[in-house]
């Protein structure tokens, strides 16, 4: 029966991280428009949150895919060795969504599609997402088993 709970963490860890990565993303960008003398309101910002949300449908399925496949990947290096699985899934979602973001960059020549990750510090505060995602999944999973 604990196995028709793993979809649903898998997509609650998720959406957590695809939502904070769209966030920081956006507040990445603010904060370079505010550097460039852009006038930001609390208005403009709540939009485009609203905004960049509601068209995250793909980037969602591709950090659902991310998951999947840095997931899977944990699971099988943890039957070999026995690692807790907080700290195991937060790396798998540390490095995934890193791997991922690279990758993004490397398909399309260099071009930083999620302008926020164009900065090492920007690449760190997304990869952080994905780390906070993995570490919610390895609670969930570990809350459920028995």
């Amino acid at each position: 029966m604990f196995y028709l709970y793993v979809p649903f963490f898998l997509i609650i860890s998720t959406i957590l991280s695809g939502s904070l990565i769209i966030i920081i993303n956006l507040m990445l960008n603010l904060i370079w428009l505010t550097s460039k003398d852009f006038n930001i309101s609390a208005q403009l910002f709540f939009n485009s949150l609203l905004n960049d949300l509601s068209n995250g449908i793909a980037f969602f399925i591709i950090v659902l895919i991310t998951f999947f496949i840095a997931f899977i990947v944990t699971a099988i290096v943890r039957y070999f060795f026995p690692i807790d699985r907080r700290i195991a899934y937060s790396l798998a979602g540390f490095f995934g969504i890193f791997v991922m973001l690279k990758l993004t960059t490397l398909v399309f020549t260099g071009a930083a599609l999620i302008a926020g990750m164009r900065s090492i510090l920007g690449l760190l505060l997304l990869s952080l997402c994905g780390l906070l995602g993995g570490y919610v999944y390895g609670l969930l999973l570990n809350r459920n088993i028995k």
